[in-house]
Formats: C-alpha cells, sequence, structure tokens
C-alpha cells in the first residue's frame, strides 16, 4: 500500500509557517496598528507579502524532488496542500481587511456592514492544475513563491473591490488609488492614479508577476481623508483651519521655499510633492524625470565622491549603483530601456549626494545595497524580476521606505 505523505507534509508546513508567523517582527507591529485602529489597506497589503512570503518559504523547505514521490507534484497532493495552507492564508488576511474596512468605516461615520470576499478558489485550481502539468517538480516549483504572495495580495484587492461595490451601491462615492513600488513597468505607471469610483481603469486590481504595486481605498461620504495622517477631516473645518494659519510660516517652510528658488534651474523639490497635493503623481513623475537628468549631466566622479564619503560604499561599488539607476540599458518588460525614473529614488539620491549628507535616512542606505546587489546579479546574467525578487530578500527598499514614512506619521 502507498503510504499517503500529505498529512506529514501538511503537519510540517503548519509548523514552520506558524512559528514563522509568530515570530514575525513586521507581522507584529502590523497587528498592533490594527488592535489600535490605526493600520489601512496599505498595511494590509504588507501583512499579506509578508504572510504570503512566510507561506512561501515554509512550502519550500517541504516541498521538494526528495520529498515528492519521483520527484512529481502530483495534482491530489498539489490540491490538498494548498487548498489547506491557501484557505488558512486567506482567513488570515481577509480577517485582517474586515477589521481594516470597519475602521474605515467607523472614522467615515458609515454605518454599513464590511464586505468580506469569498475565496477565490479558481486561482487555487489554476495554481494546482499548473504544479501537476510537469513531470519534474523543479519545473514548476518557481509557483510557490510569487504567485503564492501575489494570490494574498489578490485578498486584500478583493476586498477592497467588494466594498467599493457596495457603497456605491447605496450612493457613497468611493475612491480607489493606485500607486507603483520600485522600478514599476509601463503597464503598471498607465494603472497609478486616483480615481472616483465607477471611473476607473478596468484592470486597476490586477498585478503581474512580482508586482508590489499598492492600491488603496477611501470611503466618499462628504468627507475626505488626508493619506498622510489618516485623519479625516470635513472640508470646510478645514478651509477654516488655513484661513487661520494665513502668515504663519514655519522655519520648514522658510527652507523648503529657499532650496526651491536655489534648485529651480533643475527642477528639484525639497520634500514639495505627495498625495495630497500631486494624486496623480503627474508633478512627481516630472520632478523625478529632470532629475534623474540633472545627474546625468553633472561631473559624474563628483557625484559618486559625494554618495561614497556620506554612505561608506567603496568608489566602485558606488559607480555600479550610479550606472545601474542612471545609465544602464536592460531588457525589462517593455523593451530595452533604461530603469523609469523613481520620485522616492530621486529623494533618496538627493540626500545622499547633499555636501555633509546630515539629511540621509535609513531607507536611502538600504537603496545603495539593494542597487549594488541587483546590479552584480543582473550582471551574471540574471533577469531584472528574479534578481529584483531575491535582491528583496536582504535589501528590501519598499519596506524600509515604509517604516520611514510610519515613523514621520505619514503612513
Amino acid at each position: 500500500m502507498v503510504e499517503d505523505i500529505v498529512p506529514s507534509l501538511l503537519k510540517k508546513i503548519k509548523s514552520e509557517f506558524e512559528g514563522a508567523r509568530l515570530d514575525s517582527e513586521v507581522l507584529k507591529d502590523l497587528l498592533s496598528k490594527l488592535h489600535h485602529s490605526k493600520a489601512s489597506y496599505l498595511d494590509a497589503n504588507q501583512y499579506a507579502v509578508e504572510i504570503g512570503e512566510i507561506l512561501s518559504k515554509a512550502l519550500g523547505a517541504s516541498l521538494t524532488n526528495e520529498t515528492l514521490p519521483d520527484g512529481k507534484m502530483y495534482y491530489n497532493i498539489a490540491q490538498r496542500v494548498l487548498t489547506d495552507v491557501l484557505g488558512r492564508n486567506y482567513e488570515l488576511v481577509s480577517d485582517y481587511t474586515e477589521q481594516v474596512q470597519k475602521n474605515l468605516n467607523s472614522k467615515a461615520k458609515i454605518g454599513l456592514a464590511t464586505q468580506i470576499p469569498e475565496l477565490n478558489q479558481d486561482r487555487i485550481d489554476g495554481l494546482v492544475n499548473r504544479l501537476a502539468s510537469e513531470e519534474s517538480f523543479d519545473d514548476v516549483k518557481w509557483l510557490l513563491d510569487d504567485p503564492i504572495v501575489n494570490f494574498c495580495q489578490s485578498i486584500v484587492d478583493d476586498s477592497i473591490r467588494k466594498n467599493v461595490e457596495f457603497h456605491h451601491k447605496v450612493g457613497l462615492s468611493p475612491k480607489i488609488v493606485r500607486r507603483v513600488v520600485g522600478h514599476p513597468c509601463k503597464w503598471c505607471k498607465s494603472l497609478e492614479g486616483s480615481y472616483n469610483y465607477p471611473e476607473v481603469p478596468k484592470d486597476i486590481y490586477r498585478r503581474h508577476g512580482n508586482c508590489r504595486c499598492t492600491v488603496d481605498y477611501h470611503p466618499g461620504n462628504g468627507k475626505k481623508q488626508n493619506v498622510h495622517t489618516k485623519k479625516w477631516t470635513n472640508e470646510k473645518q478645514k478651509l477654516v483651519k488655513e484661513r487661520s494659519r494665513i502668515g504663519i510660516e514655519s522655519v520648514d517652510e522658510r527652507e523648503q521655499k529657499r532650496y526651491n528658488r536655489v534648485m529651480k534651474s533643475s527642477g528639484a523639490v525639497y520634500g514639495a510633492w505627495n498625495d495630497r497635493n500631486d494624486p496623480y503623481n503627474k508633478e512627481r513623475d516630472r520632478h523625478a524625470q529632470e532629475f534623474y537628468e540633472s545627474v546625468r549631466n553633472r561631473n559624474k566622479q563628483h557625484e559618486i565622491v559625494k554618495v561614497s564619503n556620506n554612505s561608506g560604499l567603496s568608489q566602485s561599488d558606488v559607480e555600479k549603483i550610479y550606472n545601474h539607476v542612471f545609465i544602464n540599458e536592460y531588457d525589462l518588460e517593455d523593451g530595452r530601456k533604461r530603469f523609469d525614473p523613481s520620485y522616492d529614488m530621486a529623494e533618496s539620491w538627493r540626500r545622499l549626494s547633499e555636501i555633509g549628507g546630515k539629511n540621509i535616512q535609513p531607507h536611502d542606505l538600504v537603496m545603495l545595497r539593494h542597487e549594488l546587489m541587483e546590479h552584480d546579479l543582473m550582471a551574471k546574467g540574471m533577469k531584472y524580476d528574479e534578481a529584483h525578487e531575491l535582491t528583496n530578500k536582504s535589501y528590501n527598499y519598499q519596506k524600509a521606505w515604509i517604516a520611514w514614512m510610519k515613523e514621520k506619521g505619514d503612513l
């Protein structure tokens, strides 16, 4: 009689998953925010990514050519394992999004029931069928990496979609914001923006492999959410407050104006743009484009020396990073080209290249380490998506940036 290996596999996978889940500092922080009613859908997305990555590692440790019969992922094994573990992840992520939506409704004074998305069994079945389609598990084991994370992110997207549709039906005006992350492809950039439902792109919830773009949701009921402080303010009250501050200018505001005057010719901006005053990212995209071009027109060696002195990295490593970010062309999803300019990375480089480097933030240094490792992996022949995903395991610029934004109170 052939031994049924699924029970032992599931026991091992669940043990490793639950242990790592309970030990995760990222999840502890996100659950604390949820407990204190401070979590948003951006936090839910981060929660889903972390949960997905933990499960992916647990699956990868237990499912190998050696542990599977004949080195093949048979349909029966794939179906039982994935239905169980992805069902568990669905419960965890949907519970988080349910509470996020409850808190959003409460803050917006919307007395409506929270809508919970159904488990996407078709998505699980698709993974199962693909895993069982090859004779060798090695040919499909990549399906247990990013597609698992993607599945978890889709639960957040489905929650947003279901609540948005429900709120629209009862007469509210929901607002959806999609923002790109990292080096976005042309398709992702085309979806970025702030939209009033139902005037949204048909693919606003879709994502490709290794996509970490975020989708956020703001209920509309005559109030508007400040996406930085997450405080809800009536528009009339906001106007009164703004009028009361006429003539009052802080030291930081004066410094911002001084910096903008000095840097006007290069298009640089002293932290001037955000989701509030640039909801469609037009100004940030313009600034990033102009800043990248200004860097290319500077004395390259001087630029490298400044960043090297400020970061502690060698000049040869900084030169690799400089070429990788600003000069080199690669075969990317939308053709052979340079990386598209990123506003957040432009701001990081600005701080890193300032004389003295007194404004450098922790995520700026993570950016340098990320780009250096990514460059070295691609120089060895690795494709961008694979190199970027592998580098994120050691130097995750997005996570470091989010931590900085939270510390400032902007997320």
